[in-house]
């Protein structure tokens, strides 16, 4: 019976250990994504489109840019939605 307890007891341990790692590791990337929010490109930079976008209007259809990320999503999606219904 004591070794069932014991068993249980450091699955607890392990599970405990694997959640603390996950938060560690997610505080990381949020901090890094912070320190990156503020990052602007140099102007000397080629400001090429990103290559693994799926926006077939845009060449076609001059949109307004969208500053920010929830802006940048809504306006692909717009666009998606624009290349779906034009055919």
């Amino acid at each position: 019976m004591a070794g069932v307890v014991v068993l249980i007891v450091l699955l607890g341990v392990a599970f405990a250990a694997g959640y603390f790692t996950r938060d560690t590791i997610s505080n990381k990337r949020r901090a890094e994504a912070r320190r990156w929010r503020e990052y602007s490109e140099p102007d000397w930079l080629p400001a090429n489109p990103p290559a693994n976008t799926n926006d077939i209007a845009s060449a076609i259809t001059a949109v307004p840019v969208v500053n920010g990320e929830l802006g940048q999503m809504l306006n692909r999606w717009e666009t998606r939605a624009r290349a779906r219904r034009a055919g």
